[in-house]
């Protein structure tokens, strides 16, 4: 089994349940479950993108590093309110030799990175995220994400591309192969835009909440 896609970038192994990833928006900085911003860099199977505790809250206050990001995702999911946060990969303290290719095959740094995260502290079952990586192709966004997710799992990943609340969405993942569920990305311009969840009904929400 892999775990989600939130732990790719902290470079955590994918064999782990995305419930126990180490403790450490990133490794060191939060405190219990983690939100997608730090498990988008653990482990490329959502969030890592991918609900969780910050260590203090004047940490919380100072994840907005592309607020423009945030505004791109969802306020609220399946009657909760969501939190939202963002930060620069140049700030990002992991080691992820899968996010590392993933930049390098867009020709990108961290310096041209930025995430962020819309969860909750509760029991909500997803998560959604949003990846940008300044003036990238977006020819090259989506593949070069899947080749990351797959890297960092010991899994064979199922990849589809199906039609979710009536738009076209890339499904990474069958019920089963991912920890948290299924991935459902779509490619907005230089972003990625994804959610994960095991209930359907979440993420045909969160995709029909995400702009064109």
């Amino acid at each position: 089994m892999s775990a989600p896609i939130w732990e790719i970038v902290a470079g955590h192994d994918a064999t782990f349940p995305m419930a126990r990833p180490r403790r450490a928006i990133l490794a060191s900085v939060f405190m219990r479950r983690k939100p997608i911003i730090s498990r988008a860099l653990g482990d490329f199977a959502i969030f890592a993108m991918a609900g969780l505790c910050l260590a203090a809250s004047a940490a919380a206050q100072s994840r907005h590093a592309d607020t423009e990001l945030e505004a791109l995702l969802p306020t609220t999911l399946g009657g909760v309110a969501l939190t939202t946060e963002s930060q620069a990969g140049s700030e990002l303290p992991t080691n992820s030799a899968a996010f590392d290719s993933f930049l390098a095959g867009l020709g990108k740094a961290r310096s041209d990175f930025s995430l962020a995260s819309a969860y909750s502290r509760g029991q909500l079952k997803a998560e959604v995220g949003a990846w940008r990586v300044k003036d990238a192709n977006p020819v090259l966004l989506l593949p070069g994400f899947q080749a990351a997710v797959q890297a960092s799992s010991t899994t064979s990943l199922t990849r589809v591309n199906e039609v979710l609340a009536g738009r076209k969405v890339t499904r990474i993942g069958d019920p089963g192969q991912l920890t948290r569920g299924p991935l459902y990305v779509i490619v907005r311009q230089d972003a990625l835009l994804f959610v994960q969840t095991t209930e359907r009904a979440l993420a045909e929400e969160a995709i029909r909440k995400l702009p064109e």
